[in-house]
Formats: C-alpha cells, structure tokens, sequence
C-alpha cells in the first residue's frame, strides 16, 4: 500500500457524551476544507453520528499531529481534552474498524441498521463536495456491500432493538403505566423515527413537535403521532410526563427555566430523555424537583447490560472480519 488510511475517532465507547458533544463538527463542508488544506489530506470522509464523531483520510505521509492541530482549531478544543479522547488507527487496522462500522458490530445498539445508512449519506455528502476521491470512494463502497454480507450471514441484526427503542425501554422502566401519560417527541431526524416506531409499535400515543409544522406533519403521516406546534410546546412542557429529546441546536431547547416553569404547574413528576449530540437539554434540568434526565450515556449502560445475551454472534462476526479485511487491503 504506497498511501496511508487514516481512521481518527471520538466514540461513546471512549468518551461521554458531554465530551463526545465538543467533537462534533458544525460545518463539515468547511471541515472538509479545512482538512485537506492544513492537514494536507488527499481524501477524507466525515462520520457523525449521536454516538460518533469519526474522520477517515487517504494520505500519502505520516499527518496525524496535522490533523489533531486541524480538528482542535475547528471545535475550539483545548489539547489535553483532544488527546484524552480522540484515538487513531491506520491501514489494516482502519480497515477492520470501517468493516466493524457496517457490519454493526461497533454500534451502541449492536446490529443495528442504522449506522449503515449513516456511512451511506456520509460518503454521498462527500462525493458532492469532492472531499472523497477514487480511493476511499471504492474502500466505502466495498466496505458496504462486505458489511451488509455479513450481517446477513451472521444474522447479527435480528432481535435486535435500536437507540429508540432503548430509549422507549428506559421510560417504561421508570414509569409506571406509560400508556396513561403524556409524551412529546421533539424532532423528526433519524433518532426520532427510531423512538416513534418503537412507541407506534407498543401503542402509546405521542405528539410530535419540529420547527417547522410542516414537517411535524410530514412525519406523523408515516410515523404516526400527532403534530404540534413549536411554540405550543415552549410554553406548554407542563402538558408532559415524558419528553424524547431527539433534534440538533446550537442551544439548549430545554432549559432550566422552561422546566422549572412547568413543574409548578404539575402535580405529577416528568421525564426527559435526551437522545441528541450533542445535547439540547440543560443537565442543569436535573436538579429540579420530580424531574428525571436520562441521555446516550445512560442508553449504553443500558446496552452493555443486554450484551452478554449476544456474545456468540459478535465472535463470529469478529472471525468474518478478520477474514474479510485481508480481502479488502489486498484489494486496493
């Protein structure tokens, strides 16, 4: 291999996500620019998830201080934070940890699909900018097709549950009788529809607020809920028992104040589960009274617990991928 691949990460496996959420990159067409310029990157490929914030990179020499120095200068991170959290890998080892990304064995949720889709638009987003090139277009693209073959194969996706329906587990879990509260689902992204395929399927009924109510309708014309208005619900948490939290905000949407409000109108307590990254709950939330706040960190407590039911399948995907990597390096 005459270029180097480069995999850099922050993942819930090494950081919390009030670490994990100083990571993200807001502007990843910027990112991109910036990569390739100051860290002279040939290609690179950007993975953000709520649980991951990855960068993968075709280079021809040794730029991981380059890209550190990059990354920090983006996120405005100190250094000590940067090299506590981030972790790096190279060629092979790179490789495997890509083949584990689609296959699902590195998910939160282990098998879950949704990562796959996730890489998909990630490697779609950097075709459009040009970020990606010939190499790491064709490492993703077999990456892909091996991932899918081995969940098939290994069957490592069925019973399996998603971040969503942990979440919805979480609740039922800490409420008693669920189907007698009120639940509001804030945003209508790719979380969202994973808690409201969980909560259609055990029928409980849910509002559904967005920005816009447009695409709250949007939304519950597949996924069912009911909309409501953005500016109802600002002023109306009080209404609530529990409230999903899944959107994305350069600012707390859930406040101190707004909750603190609204509890002196409830007689009963309330539950907010915050599903984003990074966060749009205050955790200062918290601290007041009747009010219990859950986010991914305590969603993957909640997956380690469940992880042992599922070891033989994760040791014969691991074998799979150790064979598979060694195609794939020889490949390219």
């Amino acid at each position: 291999m005459n270029q180097k691949i480069i995999n850099a990460r922050v993942t819930f496996r090494n950081s919390p996500i009030h670490i994990l959420e100083k990571f993200t990159i807001k502007d990843v067409e910027n990112a991109y620019q910036q990569f390739k310029k100051h860290s002279e990157l040939d290609e690179c490929v950007i993975i953000q998830t709520c649980n991951r914030i990855e960068l993968f990179a075709k280079s021809k020499s040794d730029n991981i201080d380059k890209i550190k120095k990059t990354w920090a200068s983006i996120t405005g991170l100190d250094e000590e934070t940067f090299n506590e959290n981030i972790e790096f890998v190279e060629n092979q080892e790179a490789m495997h940890h890509l083949l584990k990304l689609t296959s699902g064995l590195d998910s939160m949720v282990l098998g879950e699909e949704q990562i796959l889709g996730q890489i998909k638009n990630s490697l779609t987003s950097a075709r459009e900018v040009k970020a990606s090139g010939q190499h790491l277009n064709t490492l993703f693209d077999k990456a892909i097709r091996m991932g899918t073959r081995i969940r098939n194969s290994s069957g490592i996706g069925k019973g399996g549950i998603s971040v969503g329906s942990m979440a919805v587990k979480l609740a039922e879990e800490n409420i008693d009788e669920l189907k007698t509260k009120k639940i509001l689902l804030i945003g209508t992204g790719e979380v969202s529809t994973l808690v409201a395929k969980s909560l259609q399927r055990r029928g409980y009924e849910f509002n559904v607020t967005s920005r816009t109510i447009g695409r709250s309708e949007t939304f519950c014309e597949t996924m069912g809920g009911k909309p409501i208005k953005f500016e109802e619900v600002l002023s109306g948490f009080n209404r609530y028992d529990i409230i999903f939290v899944a959107t994305t905000a350069p600012y707390f949407l859930v406040t101190q104040e707004r909750i603190t409000d609204a509890m002196k109108n409830k007689n009963n307590g309330m539950m907010i589960l915050d599903l984003s990254n990074p966060r749009t709950v205050d955790e200062k939330v918290a601290t007041i009274g009747g009010v219990k706040l859950m986010n991914l960190d305590q969603i993957a407590e909640m997956v380690e617990k469940n992880m042992n039911a599922r070891l033989n399948k994760v040791k014969t995907v691991e074998n799979i991928i150790r064979e598979e990597v060694s195609v794939l390096e020889a490949s390219m």
